[in-house]
């Protein structure tokens, strides 16, 4: 099936070779209908002489005395427009024949020029986006019934999916923000567009870069500040050899983009799951190891899904119900003096979770006499009628803090 030349396309490439020329240029379709003219009042008609052209295959020259028996022709030259050794339209230049033949031949191979370079971009873009699309698929578990088909979609795109994989999701620090402010220096949305999409592919190409001796690493942007990595694993690794090569590749992207992009990078590692649908697992648990980490520790690290201990069950714990969880063990303090106590004997908490339930050591911790300690966590169980010396209650006042912290951090 050839290429089209749309209206759009052809007005365009009639604007731009008009400036060169300084003549009227006229683009015709395969069927011979003018759709793009530095004559407004000539598109959509109906151009004989083209259409001959086109049945024909060569070049026709149309003088004054000509245009009576020609359906929409004007005096001039009118040369068919070829792309892969097709015929898809005709080009022509208005006036008589004797002097704008000499520009024949270099306008029809500028238009040529201009629309091969217009095709390749497109099906550079096609190409890009049934890759993208695939992806998408691929992460959310959307594979279909057909599961040898879904394969062979990836062999399509370069992508040979039943490699064994792990996910990274990568977030760059207010990275979709950066990006919408940067568009508003932008006077046309079709330039901001260009721009958006440019800086999207520059991060997925920079962090390629440290693959570029393996093209099965998968690297695409899933929206917002997010770019996924879906890296492939040996299976004979042991877990903590494993670990550690990801937590490499997760130093080496977090290096490369502060460097050549200048952004705060954190990283969230999921496990490993078997099947083609395990890799939509990994990536979730990747979220989740990036969402958990960030709230509970800091922005900047990088975060693997079986490090997150109690924060893990957070994501499954409806927001509500947390926050009902909050409110019945750490009361609402009903004054100021009151609220800088409960402050200090929360930090007090967290320091001593934090050392194991150690009285000494948590003492030394937080510089305070065992005394003192021993006061505060008496204090704590009376407010919130649970002992942190107590195992089921150290518990519960655990989770009830992450729970906290994790509101807070929303």
């Amino acid at each position: 099936m050839p290429m089209k030349i749309t209206q759009q396309l052809a007005q365009d490439i009639v604007n731009k070779t008009m400036k060169i020329l300084g003549r009227n240029i006229n683009i015709m379709d395969e069927n011979g209908v003018i759709i793009g003219s530095g004559d407004k009042s000539r598109l959509n008609q109906f151009h004989e002489g083209a259409a001959q052209v086109i049945k024909e295959g060569k070049k026709l020259e149309i003088y004054s005395k000509d245009i009576n028996h020609l359906v929409g022709a004007k005096p001039g030259i009118n040369l068919p427009i070829e792309y892969n050794n097709e015929i898809i339209g005709v080009v022509g230049i208005t006036g008589e024949p004797n002097e704008v033949s000499p520009f024949g031949e270099v306008i029809k191979m500028t238009v040529e020029m201009m629309l091969q370079q217009e095709f390749l971009l497109k099906e550079l873009q096609l190409e890009q986006q049934a890759r993208e699309n695939f992806i998408q698929d691929l992460i959310s578990g959307r594979i279909g019934n057909n599961q040898e088909l879904f394969i062979t979609r990836g062999q399509i795109v370069g992508y040979d999916i039943l490699l064994p994989r792990v996910a990274l999701v990568v977030d760059i620090y207010q990275f979709e923000r950066t990006t919408k402010q940067s568009l508003q220096t932008f006077k046309g949305m079709k330039e901001g567009e260009i721009y958006l999409q440019r800086l999207k592919n520059e991060v997925v190409t920079t962090i390629q870069e440290i693959f570029r001796d393996n093209p099965q690493e998968i690297v695409a942007y899933t929206g917002g500040d997010r770019f996924v990595v879906l890296k492939t694993i040996d299976q004979l690794d042991s877990e903590e050899i494993l670990r550690k090569k990801l937590f490499r590749v997760g130093e080496q992207i977090k290096k490369i983009i502060s460097q050549k992009m200048n952004f705060k990078v954190t990283i969230g590692i999921g496990e490993y799951h078997q099947g083609i649908k395990g890799l939509s697992r990994s990536f979730k648990e990747a979220i989740q190891a990036l969402d958990v980490g960030a709230k509970l520790e800091r922005a900047g690290n990088i975060y693997h899904i079986n490090d997150l201990g109690i924060g893990r069950i957070l994501t499954e714990i409806r927001k509500d119900t947390q926050q009902e969880i909050i409110k019945k063990i750490f009361r609402t303090a009903k004054d100021a003096k009151q609220k800088k106590v409960n402050e200090t004997l929360l930090e007090t908490l967290n320091a001593f979770f934090d050392n194991n339930l150690s009285i000494s050591k948590t003492a030394q911790a937080i510089y305070i006499h065992r005394n003192t300690l021993l006061y505060r966590l008496k204090k704590i169980k009376e407010l919130t009628g649970l002992d942190p010396k107590n195992f089921d209650d150290a518990v519960q006042l655990r989770i009830a803090l992450k729970m906290k912290l994790y509101q807070e951090r929303d």
